[in-house]
């Protein structure tokens, strides 16, 4: 076998040895052969002779073997945009050698052009839960010319604070975690992320005097209950040297991040007691809104300069301490009414917008400030951001458009931003409690090819609450972020399954994904459909508007069951496929609890249906039972696989370091609120099916009797079991005997079939 060896910068950015590192790796992983590292100060142009190939990396103002062959006319038609992502992958021959030339207008499009290499002409497919490898005797080094350029400038994901379980939850993850993200990142040619997962120690850093570091096992003044309930798992120090390895090998891969400024407090940023105890900062008191209503929740006077100071002390100290300031981003005074009157209101919001981007245009006048879109979609109504994007500098600001998915009126198409101001395309995807595969992608696919055309629409990012609930969006909307042909479903469908699958069942996929799709369609983000069965105490039960509140949802019901059911079929016709294939069986599950997850919010519904109507109680205690036995069915399905097991998730993070031995309550305070109860198996079977349970008995004691549900009584059963789920301990939880998957998913099958929808 003929050596080969590799050519980058001996110096410059770092992002260009990391590609040769990955380079090498791959080509081992695919042929079996190594290739021989070498800087630009070790091969000459004239000493290619010596070689039979070389792959060179760099473009000729980083690599001085690429800058030789430029000055010698040997790369007259590698042509693209410095400074930009596109990238050149070139084949030429050089006096007798066979070179492989990968360049590009910066240090991450190298990093694009390596994966993209493998992907394009060595069969390799990436996924953020694993890669398909192709295999070949040797690289192919001929014949090879493809230049490629983002249609999109910004092209990105956030990650965001909630926990509960290890695959959804950025917060829970070590640094070889991250560092696989990073280049999933890369492989997708994302160039932008936001790690909004708390403040870490930013406090501790910016006043030092003021606010110390917590007792990591201690209870935090701050903590309250559900997702507020932000007690530590590992120490803040920790939390804060990870974030800086994360922030620096994301900048050694030449990624960009997004520095939080402005008016931050929020939630997961919530103000320390001890900063408000000792420098007490004057808070915007008067609150319309009763969220984040406790002084660590209040924003900050930011009338006041000192509270101003404060607030932007604590960008530069992150920025001083993990970050860049390439790009900027605020959510202004988001989730909050300030006055009744609309015009006072506006004019405050408006007035601490002004205030954030005269700061940002004195001190960083060259960095984009992005404009969160949440408040504006929640809280303005459309010529309230109209206004505001009038009075923007479209010479700093960008709307950060992350609710382009939604199916309400107040959206993007209506803002005057298209044609006329910097915005970039964002999918939401998923509140937190939504982890199932979901979408309208015949909207998203018309409202992307509106962005697409429109040359003021600067980028698409996924901006769900959590990370890769649903694969197949993450493919979609990365794959339109670079490219620029027209949206469509179908086509995504069979990229994703060729891609992913093996070719023996790829058809198949195919065909099971496009029956699918309209099932996945049934929920959006934003009606909530598929919250009911997660927090059946929660719901308006049984009121007398159920049969014109659900009659159109059980008319789908009906149309979709028998798809519904080829569709769990045919998963278990490639259970056996699964056993070796990580990425099918995780798909497997997360298309069966979408379509049994589904089937239980509908099944809720003709419960409530049956009920109203009080005309046969026979068909009511039909309906509650299959709904009951649908739920044990889908707790089942859940205990199966480990993505969905908070004791798994608990036992990873001991596992990157010390770990605060009470935080298993908080991990239960979570995941278990009116926000975030979501796909998680100890709460389907120690919380979702004990509560259906007493529901249902209430409710055919109250239907038997004629008289009202006591729905006191049912709270205070319920309450009860609450108890005895945070009595037990996760560990013994997971100790119980669970069935094979394929007889699981039968049985879910044999439910769906027998339920009836008469509406």
């Amino acid at each position: 076998m003929e050596k080969m060896i590799l050519v980058y910068p001996a110096h410059g950015h770092q992002a260009h040895k990391i590609a040769a590192e990955c380079f090498a790796q791959l080509t081992h992983e695919v042929t079996g052969n190594l290739i021989e590292l070498k800087t630009d100060e070790e091969v000459e142009r004239k000493s290619l002779s010596r070689y039979s190939k070389v792959v060179i990396l760099g473009n000729d103002a980083e690599n001085h073997l690429t800058g030789e062959l430029y000055l010698d006319g040997e790369l007259k038609d590698v042509c693209f945009r410095y400074g930009t992502d596109e990238y050149v992958i070139k084949s030429l021959c050089v006096n007798g050698c066979k070179v492989l030339l990968l360049t590009g207008g910066r240090p991450r499009a190298v990093l694009y052009a390596v994966y993209r290499y493998f992907e394009r002409f060595c069969h390799c497919r990436w996924f953020w839960d694993g890669d398909r490898i192709g295999t070949c005797s040797e690289l192919p080094l001929e014949g090879i010319m493809l230049k490629e350029s983002p249609r999109f400038e910004y092209r990105g994901i956030r990650y965001f604070a909630h926990r509960s379980l290890h695959r959804f939850q950025a917060e829970h993850w070590s640094l070889e975690d991250w560092k696989r993200e990073i280049h999933w990142m890369l492989k997708k040619r994302l160039n932008l992320f936001m790690l909004r997962i708390g403040f870490d120690d930013l406090f501790q850093k910016a006043f030092p005097n003021e606010v110390h570091y917590p007792e990591r096992d201690g209870q935090l003044p701050e903590a309250t209950d559900g997702f507020n309930d932000r007690n530590l798992f590992w120490s803040l120090e920790y939390r804060g040297e990870l974030r800086k390895q994360i922030l620096q090998y994301a900048f050694s891969c030449d990624l960009m991040h997004v520095e939080d400024c402005g008016t931050m407090t929020h939630w997961y940023t919530r103000t320390p007691k001890e900063f408000l105890d000792t420098v007490k900062p004057s808070l915007l008191r008067g609150q319309k809104t009763a969220k984040y209503s406790e002084d660590t929740g209040l924003i900050w006077d930011i009338r006041k300069d000192e509270n101003m100071n404060h607030y932007f002390k604590l960008t530069e100290t992150h920025i001083r301490e993990y970050g860049k300031p390439e790009v900027f981003h605020t959510i202004g005074l988001a989730e909050r009414m300030f006055s009744d009157d609309r015009e006072e209101n506006l004019r405050l919001k408006l007035y601490t917008y002004h205030r954030i981007s005269a700061y940002l245009k004195e001190t960083y006048p060259n960095a984009p400030l992005m404009i969160a879109s949440w408040d504006l979609w929640q809280y303005y109504t459309i010529e309230e951001i109209q206004q505001l994007v009038a009075e923007l500098d479209p010479e700093q600001a960008i709307i950060l458009d992350y609710t382009s998915d939604t199916t309400n009126e107040n959206n993007f198409t209506n803002w005057g931003v298209i044609g006329k101001f910097p915005w970039v395309f964002g999918v939401f995807s998923a509140y937190e409690a939504n982890s199932e595969l979901m979408g309208n992608y015949d909207m998203i696919n018309e409202r992307l090819a509106i962005a697409q055309k429109d040359p003021m629409c600067k980028g698409v990012i996924l901006w769900p609450e959590l990370s890769h609930g649903d694969t197949f969006c993450g493919e979609y909307t990365a794959f339109y972020a670079w490219e620029s042909e027209e949206p469509s479903t179908e086509g995504m469908i069979e990229k994703y399954c060729r891609d992913r699958y093996d070719k023996a069942i790829g058809e198949r996929m195919i065909r099971l994904w496009t029956k699918l799709m309209p099932i996945i369609r049934l929920n959006v983000w934003d009606n909530r459909f598929s919250s009911m069965f997660r927090d059946v105490k929660r719901l308006a039960l049984f009121a007398d508007d159920a049969p014109e509140k659900y009659g159109q949802w059980l008319k789908q019901a009906v149309e979709l069951q028998s798809d519904a059911m080829k569709i769990l079929t045919e998963l278990t016709g490639v259970i056996a496929a699964s056993e070796q294939d990580e990425l099918l069986r995780r798909d497997i599950f997360d298309v069966a609890r979408t379509v049994v997850s589904r089937y239980l919010v509908l099944g809720l519904m003709e419960c409530q249906v049956r009920y109203a109507k009080k005309n046969d109680i026979e068909k009511l205690e039909k309906a509650m039972g299959d709904t009951l036995a649908l739920f044990v069915g889908f707790a089942e399905l859940l205990s199966l696989h480990e993505d969905y097991s908070m004791y798994e998730s608990l036992n990873r993070l001991e596992a990157v370091t010390e770990t605060n031995p009470n935080f298993e309550v908080t991990l239960k305070h979570n995941a278990d609120n009116y926000y975030c109860r979501s796909f998680i198996f100890e709460l389907a079977e120690y919380l979702y099916v004990p509560e259906a349970k007493i529901l249902f008995e209430e409710v055919t004691r109250a239907a038997a009797m004629g008289v009202e549900i006591n729905r006191d009584r049912m709270s205070e059963r319920m309450s009860e079991n609450t108890k005895k789920f945070y009595e037990t301990s996760l560990k013994e939880m997971n100790d119980i005997p669970r069935r094979e998957l394929k007889a699981v998913i039968d049985n879910c099958i044999e439910i769906i079939g027998q339920m009836q929808f008469e509406g």
